[in-house]
């Protein structure tokens, strides 16, 4: 930012709610004790693995020799390139979902309301849904492939070259909407008098948006960019089932390079790949590591789903009825195409599963030969069924793993007696650990759980472990925004008084706890890398079991649907449930 945008944005007001930097609340060792439970689950899921990783990685015999054996490997340097390409491809997803959050501003509330659920339904779809729709819109076949039926010469797009435009298309399709939901209700936070006195200062739209708009939102974005740079730096399962393996060489990643090469690479070769792909993470969260360490101030605007603009906001003064609906026609068309080039893929999935296996292996969607035949295929014997079971109980175990110890440590972060820098650091560590892959703690924890891996459960802690810093990050974020009380009442016993703050701070911030459980529970629901890492080849978990028929597409492409259809239906329904305590919880903190 330039020395006169850095003017304008500070000389432009907002409200800061920031907590003072000493409290008068729990002493030290109490706040030091609400860490624990969280403290104690990092520790054994996370640091200790990942520790005996780098160990095995300097083990061998010639020290680092593993890790430039490793360099020297053509496949592992395309690999980490390709990994920089998401890394990439992540930045534009969160630029596309800006210009849509603006795009919604000047539309109706009925087609905002459409726009939001079809832009955020993509986001608790699985990357293993996305790649077999994806794959299924642009398969080389104009009979079974829509893209290629209303071309005149067909082209090939899950062949060389073509299969990127595929894989960020449906990367893009899922996490668009995180971004999109975020920044569309910080822009509809905004206070008029940010942008009234950057217009007084003579700036115009784009400097507008680069000085005031964009250093507003970061702070409250920030969460939501770590979250699709961790997907785009994590992306596995999109690439194992929407490309096809004649193509993978080309569009491998180094998450997924390990998983295939681990037993050819050996122990120490295997675990300094780890730790490489740990180290493109790390550097990942160092990108919004500064702005998560500001406290971020309170939105005090009700929130309703899906999010509305305030009136006489950002916009400006009102138009006339005429002027108004001649301005916002435009915008209106493209808000439309948006919403049905998000939706599109759903109804493809949908009406794919609704038709006989063989129907779907030799012709398009659109031919007909509708039923249910895919689903009696998909549940057949049950064994879907008790995959779905299994999963569930995984998800809600984890989920309930995750929000208790992060409730306590979001708490000692933000209303506790914590020091500063001790905030700080904790803060730098859960936003390092957020983005830790799984590949780096894979073959310590398989070796150490050993024969209980088998059992429905016995992943749930490393789910939980693995989600805990971003639960804790997100609840940071909104229990920042809950101010504490001037005065504490003298006349409630000390324990009372503070069960009563905590108490107080939990309900108030109630969305964002609900958020973390829903958000890890989805997580785990969809989740096929851990599950693949350390419980194969017991395909007792739905994902695996997609993972299964998807190594014959062609042939199960109608079952694949159906399961997916399934797979998507769970935390559907959960987002359309509890859409409004999720957009409050994602979202609560923006600063106004």
């Amino acid at each position: 930012m330039s020395r006169d945008d850095a003017f304008l944005f500070e000389a432009a007001p907002y409200h800061d709610m920031r907590a003072p930097a000493k409290s008068p609340g729990r002493g030290r060792w109490k706040a030091w004790l609400l860490l624990l439970p969280a403290a104690g689950l990092v520790v054994a899921g996370l640091l200790v693995p990942l520790a005996a990783t780098v160990v095995t990685s300097l083990t061998g015999k010639g020290g680092l020799d593993a890790y430039r054996d490793v360099v020297n490997d053509a496949q592992v340097r395309t690999a980490l390139r390709n990994n920089a390409d998401w890394l990439g491809l992540a930045l534009v997803v969160c630029a596309l979902g800006l210009g849509l959050a603006w795009l919604a501003r000047g539309v109706g509330p009925r087609l905002r309301r459409l726009l939001v659920v079809a832009l955020t339904l993509p986001t608790v779809t699985s990357p293993l849904t996305a790649g077999v729709i994806f794959r299924m819109i642009f398969a080389p076949d104009p009979g079974l492939g829509t893209v290629n039926a209303l071309l005149p010469e067909p082209v090939l797009f899950t062949g060389r070259g073509w299969i990127w435009l595929v894989l960020g298309l449906a990367f893009a399709w899922q996490w668009t909407g995180l971004a999109f939901l975020v920044f569309h209700v910080g822009l509809a936070n905004l206070p008029e008098d940010l942008l009234r006195v950057a217009g007084a200062f003579g700036a115009g739209p784009l400097r507008r948006l680069r000085a005031v708009t964009a250093p507003a939102l970061f702070p409250t974005a920030a969460v939501a960019l770590l979250i699709v740079l961790t997907a785009a730096a994590r992306v596995f399962d999109l690439v194992l089932v929407g490309a096809p393996g004649s193509v993978q060489p080309e569009v491998d990643v180094a998450g997924l390079l390990w998983w295939r090469r681990r037993t050819v690479l050996g122990d120490e070769r295997a675990a300094a790949l780890a730790v490489l792909l740990t180290v493109t993470a790390v550097a990942v969260a160092l990108v919004v590591l500064g702005r998560l360490r500001q406290d971020w101030p309170h939105a005090e605007r009700p929130w309703r789903w899906p999010p509305q603009p305030a009136p006489g906001g950002p916009r400006g003064p009102r138009r006339t009825a005429a002027g108004a609906g001649d301005a916002r026609w435009p915008r209106r068309v493209a808000a439309g195409a948006v919403t049905g080039l998000w939706a599109f893929p759903f109804v493809v999935l949908l009406l794919t599963s609704f038709r006989s296996p063989d129907a779907v292996a030799t012709s398009g969607w659109w031919t007909g030969g509708y039923g249910a035949g895919s689903y009696g295929e998909a549940l057949d014997g049950g064994f879907f069924a008790d995959a779905l079971w299994a999963t569930a109980q995984r998800g809600l175990l984890a989920a309930l793993l995750v929000v208790v110890p992060a409730v306590m440590a979001a708490y000692a972060l933000t209303h506790a007696a914590l020091p500063r820098r001790a905030r700080r650091a904790a803060t730098a560590a859960a936003v390092v650990l957020a983005v830790l892959p799984p590949q780096a703690l894979a073959a310590p924890l398989g070796w150490a759980l050993g024969g209980v891996l088998g059992s429905t459960l016995a992943l749930s802690p490393v789910h939980a472990a693995l989600l805990l810093p971003l639960g804790v990050l997100l609840l940071r974020n909104a229990f920042m925004s809950v101010p504490r009380p001037p005065v504490t009442r003298p006349v409630a016993p000390r324990r009372t008084a503070r069960r009563s703050a905590l108490a107080r701070v939990v309900g108030e911030a109630a969305p964002a706890v609900a958020t973390v459980a829903v958000l890890s529970f989805v997580l785990v629901w969809n989740d096929l890398v851990v599950s693949l890492l350390l419980n194969w080849p017991a395909a007792d978990q739905a994902p695996l079991t997609m993972r299964q028929a998807s190594r014959y597409f062609t042939t199960s492409a109608g079952e694949l649907a159906a399961q997916g259809v399934l797979m998507t239906a769970v935390p559907a329904v959960l987002l359309l449930v509890t859409g409004g305590w999720l957009v409050r919880g994602l979202t609560q903190g923006v600063r106004r």
